[in-house]
């Protein structure tokens, strides 16, 4: 039975490819952990872990605590970091399922030591968001309680590499891992932040964006595969004449004749309302208009100045594909691109590109 839901589909061996690529620009002594928080950025968390495992992927941040439960179902043997913070009350689910919260604030990192719940540490190095102080590290320092796996930090301008809070943020991150024991693993950058240089990378990076495809840096060509195609089947084709307009309030006018696609994709299924008129999709090779405000189901496109032969009810239309990455949406809806992953991915039907399997400790 042919279905109208639009389909996000994952090339998990892109995934892969994306990994390896991220290994071999900061070599052998430089740990790569995967970023899976938030279901894998809207791409199913169960589907991407076991090919990142055999990869060779063997750490994985997480969301949550339910993220984490939901990795070390499948991955036995992996480290696996909570970014959620300590939960007080799951102090056996920690320890019974070696799972590593991230430890946010000094009362977390008390309430975890107390516990011999081993933890990683993260510094507010100028984010502005969640993280131990200079001064609320000094004052860890004096209750001398068991040191971190794991120390952090998380730059706030790493896509633009000539902003000066990158080495503002280094140098403090820098400082305050100076007063912890020299052994302990440091880690600073995420995946925009790998490209600014080696003294960056320190002992481990934490790799989301540029496992999926994103190019948050900027870079020309994109170093990293593609990973995601988003597709909606045309519904119908229709003539209207000039003057006449289109969808809701009338936002599109038509100042010639016009051949209309009517597409089975809206909002609900992760397409950013203020794409309409700015954005384009793609229907056998032709770059076609997305016209007219988007509805709940259902967008608009213009397919007046493609052959009409091409142009055939029941196709399906490109949203998001290698030729039109997920960054091209995202300006258009005013967004990141991480948005439209996570709201597609959550709202559309999801199909796989299968990776070589391995076995899964």
């Amino acid at each position: 039975m042919q279905s109208h839901e639009p389909v996000l589909s994952v090339d998990l061996t892109a995934i892969q490819a994306n990994f390896s690529v991220v290994q071999s620009l900061v070599g052998p002594a430089v740990g790569v952990s995967a970023v899976v928080k938030s279901d894998a950025y809207g791409l199913g968390l169960e589907r991407v872990i076991a090919p990142l495992w055999d990869a060779g992927c063997t750490s994985f941040f997480v969301a949550s605590l339910k993220e984490a439960i939901s990795v070390r179902r499948h991955l036995t043997q992996a480290d696996i970091a909570i970014l959620e913070g300590l939960l007080k009350g799951s102090m056996k689910v920690y320890r019974e399922r070696r799972l590593t919260p991230v430890c946010n604030t000094l009362a977390e990192v008390v309430a975890a030591t107390s516990e011999a719940i081993p933890y990683a540490l993260n510094l507010e190095t100028g984010f502005g968001r969640l993280g131990l102080r200079f001064e609320e590290l000094r004052s860890l320092i004096h209750l001398r309680r068991q040191a971190p796996d794991l120390v952090m930090s998380h730059l706030a301008c790493a896509d633009d590499a000539a902003n000066a809070h990158n080495r503002v943020q280094k140098n403090r991150f820098t400082g305050m891992c100076a007063m912890l024991a020299p052994s302990t693993p440091r880690s600073l950058v995420a995946s925009a932040g790998v490209f600014l240089g080696a003294d960056y990378h320190f002992e481990r990076v934490r790799i989301g964006s540029a496992l999926y495809g994103l190019n948050n840096a900027g870079l020309t060509p994109n170093p990293f595969k593609p990973v995601v195609r988003l597709t909606a089947r045309l519904l119908d084709i229709r003539q209207i004449h000039r003057g006449e307009r289109v969808g809701y309030m009338g936002a599109f006018l038509a100042d010639r004749p016009t051949r209309l696609g009517i597409v089975a994709i809206g909002y609900r299924h992760g397409l950013a309302w203020q794409v309409a008129n700015r954005a384009f999709a793609q229907l056998a090779g032709w770059s076609v208009p997305i016209i007219g405000r988007v509805s709940m189901e259902y967008c608009a496109i213009d397919l007046t100045d493609m052959p009409a032969k091409l142009a055939r009810v029941g196709a399906w239309v490109d949203f998001i594909s290698a030729t039109a990455p997920a960054e091209d949406m995202a300006r258009s809806a005013a967004t990141v691109p991480q948005e439209i992953l996570i709201r597609t991915g959550a709202s559309c039907a999801r199909r796989y590109r299968q990776a070589p399997t391995g076995r899964h400790p």
